[in-house]
């Protein structure tokens, strides 16, 4: 015996069954540069990496949601491209982006002032970072 389904019910049956998944966001992409101001060559092995962090609760460790490293080529200005899950970003909390410049694993250069974004404005991309390591020898 065959169960007849009327086509109101199947429509309504996808329908439901589409809203009860999950959704699934594409990738979105934060791009800019990461510049300093010291007049000093990048050696071949030195590494930037940009993260995007959650710096919503001031009493806590922020939460990285994404980083990027990107290998130099020539000097600054130095480009990335930071890929994130914006299911991630929620409404009310505070985000930022931190950069660091890293040369055989020894801490060069850091962001030392708040590069902040998804503020409602335009996103502050461009990072400045400071010497904060011994440099070149």
């Amino acid at each position: 015996m065959m169960i007849g389904f009327s086509r109101r019910a199947v429509v309504a049956l996808i329908v439901t069954a589409c809203h009860t998944l999950p959704a699934f966001a594409a990738p979105k992409i934060l791009s800019g540069t990461v510049v300093y101001r010291e007049r000093i060559a990048l050696p071949p092995s030195a590494r930037l990496q940009v993260s995007l962090l959650d710096v919503s609760l001031a009493d806590a460790p922020s939460k990285t949601l994404a980083r990027t490293v990107v290998r130099p080529r020539g000097q600054v200005p130095i480009p990335y491209k930071l890929r994130f899950d914006d299911v991630r970003i929620r409404p009310g909390h505070s985000y930022a982006l931190q950069a660091e410049i890293r040369v055989d694993d020894r801490l060069w250069f850091l962001t030392t002032t708040r590069h902040s974004v998804f503020t409602g404005g335009a996103d502050n991309t461009e990072i400045v970072v400071e010497r904060v390591g011994p440099g070149p020898r």
